[in-house]
């Protein structure tokens, strides 16, 4: 039964592969990197990584966690576009 709760609650909204979408995922992760430079604690704490000052100074850890959280904001932002039909 809760089965078919999640996929009545689950849009019918897909969303292909496109340049669009890269682009929207690639921002949402550049926006997460921008906003973890300035609010993590430790950012270098970890293994380092080469060419650090490119992702802004942080160890693999924190670039981790970061594009975790960029990849869990694109998924909501290209969902969120494709539902209102600008992608």
């Amino acid at each position: 039964m809760t089965h078919t709760l999640l996929l009545a609650a689950v849009g019918g909204t897909s969303v292909s592969w496109s340049p669009k979408v890269a682009i929207v995922m690639i921002v949402c992760n550049i926006i997460a990197i921008a906003f973890a430079k300035f609010t993590v604690q430790q950012p270098s704490v970890g293994p380092a990584l080469p060419m650090s000052p490119f992702f802004g100074g942080m160890g693999f850890p924190a670039l981790l966690a970061t594009t975790s959280f960029g990849h869990i904001l694109g998924a909501g932002a290209i969902l969120g576009l494709a539902s209102l039909g600008a992608l």
